[in-house]
C-alpha cells in the first residue's frame, strides 16, 4: 500500500469513528497542519484537542474494527467509479479558501470537475420559494458571472439556488467549462430534492457536486446549517437574493462574515416579505448590488460601468426573450412593473394605470402572446 492511499484509509476511518464529524477534529487537524503532525502528537496534546477514544485510537495505529473497515471499503469503491473523487484535507485538490476557515472539512465527496472546485466561486443563495422578480435576478447574476469567469456556488435547493445553478450552467463555455458547484446538505450519492435529478446530472458534466456528509446520509434539517458554511467557505464572497429575516440564507451570510468573505444583496420592494432579509443585510453594512459588474468590479475582473441595457422585462434580453414591437404603451408598463413583482389585477387598478376594461384586454392580450402568466389570480413575467 502506497503512502497516499495509507494516508486517505486513515482519513476515512477517522471520519467514519466516533466524533468523526464533530468539529474537534477539524480544529485540530487545522491547528497542527497535517494529518502526519495530528498523528505525531501526544495522546494529551490530543485529549486537549477534544477529540474522542475512538480518534486517539485510529491516531495511535489501533486496528480497525470491522464495521470501520467496511465503511472505508464503501467509500474507496465509490470513488473507484469515473468522476468520483475523495479529497483529504492534506490533498492538492482541497480548496484553498476552505482551508483558511476555522473548522475545514476533514474529507470532501466531490463528483465532477476537481477544477471547478478550486476555482474562483462566488456563492448565490436565497429563498425557496422565490418571486419570479427573486428567480429572474438569480439567472441573471448568475450566467453574467459565469460569463465573466466567476463559478457560481450554491446549494441545489428550489427556488433562487436552482435558478443561480440553470443561469451558471447556460453560460458555460470554452470560455469558464468550470460553471458552477452545487454543495448538498446529504451524502453525495443521495439528490435532494429529488426534482433536481437532471439539474443534478448537469452540474455533475460541467461543474462539480460537493458534500461534507458521508455516502447515504439523509436530508435532516441539522445538515443545513453546515451546508450553508461550506458553501461560503468555497467562495470569495456571498449574494443573497431575496431572503426572510429568519432564513437559512442570513445564516450563510453570517457564516460569511465569520469567515471574512464579502456579503452582497440584491434590494427588493418594501412591500416584499422575502426582501426584508436582504434589506436588513444592506443596513448593516452588505454591499448594495443592482448589477452583476458590481461584484466584477470588487472581484478586479472588469473596470467600472454598467451591464447592457436591460429588456422591458428587466431580464429578457438575459433569457433569450425578444420585445415584441407591437406593444402598447399600457402593456409595456404592465411588464415593467411584472419585471419586478407579481400582482394581483386589483393592484393595477389602485395604480390607476388605465380603466377596469382596459386593463384586462391588454392583460388578455398578453397572455395569448405567452407574456404574461395568471396564477390563482396573481400575475407575473411567463
Amino acid at each position: 500500500m502506497s503512502n497516499d492511499d495509507a494516508q486517505l484509509r486513515l482519513t476515512l476511518a477517522l471520519f467514519h469513528c466516533k466524533g468523526g464529524h464533530a468539529p474537534a477534529l477539524s480544529r485540530a487537524l487545522k491547528k497542527e497542519g497535517s494529518l502526519a503532525a495530528l498523528v505525531a502528537t501526544s495522546t494529551e496534546k490530543q485529549l486537549n484537542y477534544g477529540l474522542s477514544a475512538a480518534q486517539r485510537a485510529v491516531l495511535g495505529g489501533d486496528a480497525f474494527g470491522a464495521d470501520l473497515l467496511v465503511l472505508c471499503d464503501n467509500d474507496l469503491a465509490w470513488s473507484a467509479k469515473a468522476g468520483n473523487h475523495l479529497i483529504t484535507y492534506d490533498s492538492n485538490f482541497y480548496p484553498e479558501r476552505l482551508r483558511e476557515t476555522d473548522c475545514p472539512p476533514l474529507l470532501l465527496y466531490v463528483r465532477g470537475s476537481l477544477a471547478t472546485l478550486g476555482s474562483l466561486q462566488l456563492a448565490i443563495v436565497g429563498s425557496r420559494n422565490a418571486s419570479d422578480y427573486g428567480l429572474r435576478n438569480a439567472y441573471w447574476m448568475a450566467r453574467e458571472l459565469c460569463k465573466a469567469g466567476v463559478t457560481v456556488c450554491s446549494g441545489l435547493a428550489l427556488g433562487v439556488d436552482a435558478s443561480a445553478h440553470r443561469g451558471a450552467l447556460d453560460a458555460a463555455g470554452l470560455e469558464n467549462p468550470q460553471s458552477t458547484v452545487a454543495v448538498l446538505g446529504t451524502g453525495v450519492d443521495r439528490l435532494y430534492p429529488p426534482a433536481h435529478r437532471e439539474l443534478f446530472d448537469s452540474i455533475t458534466e460541467c461543474g462539480a457536486v460537493v458534500s461534507e456528509f458521508p455516502l447515504g446520509m439523509r436530508a435532516h434539517a441539522y445538515n443545513f446549517p453546515r451546508r450553508n458554511r461550506l458553501i461560503s467557505g468555497l467562495s470569495v464572497g456571498v449574494l443573497v437574493i431575496e431572503a426572510a429575516i429568519k432564513s437559512g440564507s442570513l445564516i450563510t451570510a453570517r457564516y460569511a462574515c465569520e469567515q471574512n468573505r464579502d456579503v452582497y444583496a440584491l434590494p427588493s420592494l418594501l412591500s416584499n416579505p422575502l426582501g426584508r432579509g436582504c434589506h436588513e443585510l444592506i443596513k448593516q453594512g452588505a454591499m448594495l448590488v443592482d448589477d452583476p459588474n458590481d461584484i466584477l468590479i470588487e472581484l478586479g475582473l472588469k473596470a467600472p460601468g454598467r451591464a447592457d441595457t436591460l429588456s422591458f422585462t428587466g431580464f429578457g434580453s438575459h433569457l433569450g426573450l425578444a420585445e415584441p414591437d407591437d406593444l402598447m404603451p399600457l402593456q409595456r408598463k404592465l411588464l415593467q412593473r411584472l419585471g419586478t413583482e407579481d400582482c394581483l389585477f386589483d393592484s393595477f387598478l389602485d395604480a390607476d394605470l388605465a380603466s377596469f376594461s382596459a386593463l384586462n384586454q391588454a392583460l388578455l392580450d398578453l397572455e395569448v402572446r405567452g407574456l404574461v402568466t395568471c396564477r390563482g389570480g396573481r400575475y407575473s413575467i411567463a
